[in-house]
């Protein structure tokens, strides 16, 4: 079987490695995954493959991709929302599931708050706002933004690895000098297990919106871990970092088990 293995371009830069080893997997199980630049892929000019692995902040594609019938991982419902970071904290409220207060810019004042992109990734459009100034100034900035409740605990998170429902692996992130506990932007990172209340979140996550492959955020607070964020196109260097685990293999190995 032949399928799509989708990058932004930037995005092919940084992850060479991992998408030689996706590939390698592929061919073990007979089955062929051809990189494809986002920004150069044009769908009707293209002869279609069996199934798509959309790794790329592109929702509509995924979708676009899933209505000309293809098998796209992850679907375009777990893409829509997890891309969206106030659409994933609406479909929390909805179905129970704990979330730090989240509001549009604009619905209320409340400081301090914690600002980002709807849409950002990695921690580079998070901010820490103390004010209706500072406020202003970055949604000048442009970029669509929420605004959240801080948390009690700063500068720590959990990051939990699932797929196809099954948790495969978790990480501590902690920073000592920022607010924001991003492997990218300099935080510390250790292998930890995952409690009862966090499995019973990524089982539900799971039965709403039956994803693929996920990383799932979890945030500390004094009444126990929030969910904050699902990553779509989650990366993996933290848990090659601190763990055996091969989750690449698991993935192409789900892949394949799914068609």
């Amino acid at each position: 079987m032949k399928g799509w293995l989708v990058y932004d371009a930037a995005g092919a830069q940084k992850n060479q490695w991992y998408i030689a080893k996706l590939q390698r997997e592929a061919k073990k199980f007979g089955g062929e995954l051809e990189l494809k630049i986002q920004e150069n892929l044009r769908v009707l000019n293209e002869k279609l493959p069996d199934f798509a692995i959309v790794r790329t902040i592109c929702p509509h594609l995924n979708k676009e991709l899933e209505t000309r019938g293809l098998r796209v991982f992850n679907n375009a419902k777990t893409a829509e929302i997890a891309c969206d970071k106030y659409k994933t904290y609406e479909h929390c409220k909805a179905w129970g599931i704990p979330v730090l207060p989240t509001w549009r810019v604009g619905e209320k004042e409340e400081y301090p708050c914690v600002m980002k992109t709807v849409d950002g990734h990695g921690g580079a459009e998070v901010f820490w706002v103390e004010n209706g100034a500072q406020a202003k100034a970055i949604e000048k900035s442009g970029g669509r933004y929420i605004c959240q409740q801080p948390n009690g605990i700063l500068g720590r998170d959990m990051r939990v690895y699932a797929i196809g429902g099954k948790i495969v692996g978790a990480v501590l992130r902690s920073a000592e000098n920022d607010f924001r506990s991003n492997f990218s932007l300099g935080g510390s990172v250790t292998a930890t297990k995952v409690d009862e209340p966090q499995k019973a979140i990524v089982k539900k996550l799971y039965e709403t919106l039956q994803f693929d492959y996920v990383g799932i955020d979890f945030l500390p607070t004094t009444e126990g871990w929030v969910l904050n964020e699902i990553e779509d196109s989650a990366g993996a260097r933290m848990l090659y970092q601190t763990t055996d685990t091969d989750i690449a293999e698991l993935f192409i190995r789900h892949v394949f088990a799914c068609l």
